[in-house]
């Protein structure tokens, strides 16, 4: 099952590392200079148990969650419609969106923008 996560920042990055060292299949979509690291070095974690470069697929445009069956949105709570939006016209019919910002709106928001 392909996961993409929408936001490559502590949160997104954190979850699509962990699903990829879980050995998923997942997509990281963040801005261009952090997917250039990324995808020359992979995603560097450094946490109380690990440090490594955990390889992991990234991409710059919100069509990189194309197939996805789960999109873990986690950017900011300002871009929360934005990034809905872009993603919307890629998501598939049955694919699961969930937000994991913070905020007290961010579902209800990303829904509406996403028509669901």
């Amino acid at each position: 099952m392909k996961i993409a996560v929408m936001g490559a920042g502590a949160v997104g990055c954190y979850y699509c590392g962990m699903l990829a060292r879980a050995g998923r299949e997942v997509v990281l979509i963040g801005r261009a200079q952090h997917v250039e690291a990324i995808r020359h070095a992979g995603l560097f974690m450094d946490t109380r148990a690990f440090q490594r470069h955990v390889p992991v697929q990234a991409d710059t445009e919100a069509s990189g969650v194309r197939g996805a069956k789960l999109v873990l949105c986690c950017v900011k709570s300002t871009d929360t419609e934005g990034a809905a939006a872009a993603m919307a016209p890629h998501l598939a019919p049955e694919a699961v969106a969930l937000s994991l910002q913070n905020g007290v709106d961010n579902a209800e928001r990303m829904q509406a923008t996403l028509d669901l």
